[in-house]
């Protein structure tokens, strides 16, 4: 190896090696070397010996002096230069006359380091661990909103101040059975239940790989209430369509602005705007999902095409959907266009745009107040199950019915090769179950087949 009287201007000229790594030794000062790259990476290394072992320790990458560097000239020559690494490898040599090793101390300094690291994250509470939960795993999650309404409306109010190592199975039960099983006048949740529990589970576990617990407090718990049914409501009589069309009407009584008085946030509840009646009659028409239709940007459509092109960031399944607009929902979309400005299809009275949660609130009241009518409550996803429902009935095979409702192809096919968008197919589907809908509403079957878009 060999050995010259290290300057910055030599350092700064040395020609890369054809080996892996070439090490210059400094004749100035006993054991302080340059380690040049291959990819010209220049670093200062203390090459000694221990108990008759070599060691090597790293002193950190050379910094060459600039004038641009801010702070006084002593300043500098502390930031990786020539000069620093002199003194820096006396002072260790001052250590080893004294029996100190400075590989094994730099190496319990880490450990050290590490260890009050961990020590700090075993301290921490719920609500701190609910924070970096959120920042660094639900803000990448397409229900990551989910996550953090959840984690600040249940968890953090019931645990927040808890230590994240003091949570035990008990306090899981604790949290998630009054909802699955209700009571004292609130009725059971047991899919509610199970959707906070899976958060809870996530959550802890990712306390696990951060280190911060090493009990996993609700590792296979289950939430109370047995399996979930699985839900069969769909709108299938023409009764039924008759009701949701008249109570989604632009100016009818479910959709008027309420008076003035004393009831007047009350009665609020019981109607829909006229943006949100729009969205449901939008669910209705397209069958996609109440959040997906809510969310909705004019960026996503081509109303002169006719198309709804649902990004793969905003879809459940993580794939790009093409949406058919027929003519009766382009003319609503374009009405609504000339109507209301912003970026938001729907937008919220106080900015931004709806949610799903806007349409399933009141709906849950007028169901109740329609009731009376034999009207059996729905919810904002039960109109997918009756779009599918419908276009069964007016014979769309499976394979398109699927294909509008975006459900997974999870055969190797449909995942790696198919990249189709069957446009096509899924506008014949939703013509068919368009006309289904126009018969049941006016009590009159429909024969007519539209013609198709040109081009």
């Amino acid at each position: 190896m060999p050995r010259v009287k290290l300057t910055e201007r030599f350092i700064s000229a040395i020609p890369l090696p054809r080996s892996h790594h070439v090490l210059y030794w400094d004749t100035e000062v006993r054991g302080l070397t340059v380690r040049i790259t291959r990819n010209g990476s220049r670093y200062f290394v203390f090459c000694y010996t221990f108990d008759g072992q070599d060691q090597r320790y790293s002193l950190g990458p050379w910094s060459p002096l600039t004038s641009g560097k801010l702070g006084s000239t002593s300043t500098r020559e502390l930031a990786g230069t020539l000069a620093w690494a002199r003194v820096e490898v006396q002072r260790l040599r001052g250590e080893l006359a004294r029996g100190i090793n400075p590989q094994q101390q730099k190496k319990e300094s880490r450990q050290a380091r590490q260890e009050a690291k961990q020590q700090s994250a075993r301290e921490m509470t719920v609500a701190k661990l609910a924070e970096k939960y959120i920042e660094e795993h639900a803000a990448h999650k397409r229900t990551g909103k989910e996550d953090e309404r959840r984690l600040r409306g249940y968890v953090i109010p019931a645990w927040g101040y808890r230590k994240a190592n003091s949570i035990a199975r008990a306090d899981v039960d604790e949290l998630i059975t009054p909802v699955a099983l209700g009571g004292k006048g609130t009725p059971a949740r047991p899919a509610e239940a199970r959707q906070r529990l899976a958060l809870v589970r996530k959550m802890f576990s990712f306390a696990v790989d951060k280190g911060i617990i090493d009990q996993h407090p609700c590792l296979r718990m289950t939430a109370p209430g047995g399996k979930l049914k699985a839900r069969t409501r769909a709108l299938t009589t023409a009764k039924e369509l008759r009701l949701l069309w008249r109570i989604t009407e632009p100016g009818s009584v479910w959709t008027r602005a309420p008076r003035a008085g004393k009831a007047k946030i009350k009665i609020r509840d019981q109607r829909f705007t006229q943006g949100e009646g729009d969205a449901l009659r939008m669910v209705l028409l397209t069958g996609a999902r109440a959040s997906e239709v809510a969310n909705l940007p004019w960026s996503e459509l081509d109303l002169d095409a006719g198309i709804w092109l649902l990004p793969a960031e905003r879809s459940k399944n993580n794939r790009a959907h093409l949406v058919p607009l027929l003519s009766q929902l382009v003319d609503m979309l374009r009405a609504r266009r000339s109507a209301v400005a912003g970026d938001w299809v729907f937008p919220a009275k106080r900015g931004g745009h709806l949610t799903a949660g806007h349409l399933q609130r009141p709906l849950v009241q007028i169901c109740a107040r329609l009731a009376r009518l034999g009207l059996v409550p729905f919810t904002t996803h039960d109109l997918r199950r009756t779009v599918e429902t419908g276009m069964a009935a007016a014979k769309v095979s499976k394979e398109y019915r699927d294909r509008v409702l975006n459900h997974v192809d999870s055969s190797v096919g449909g995942v790696h090769y198919n990249m189709h968008d069957y446009e096509d197919e899924k506008r014949e589907a939703l013509e068919k179950w368009e006309r289904r809908l126009e018969g049941m509403l006016t009590g009159k079957e429909s024969n007519v087949i539209p013609m198709r878009r040109a081009g």
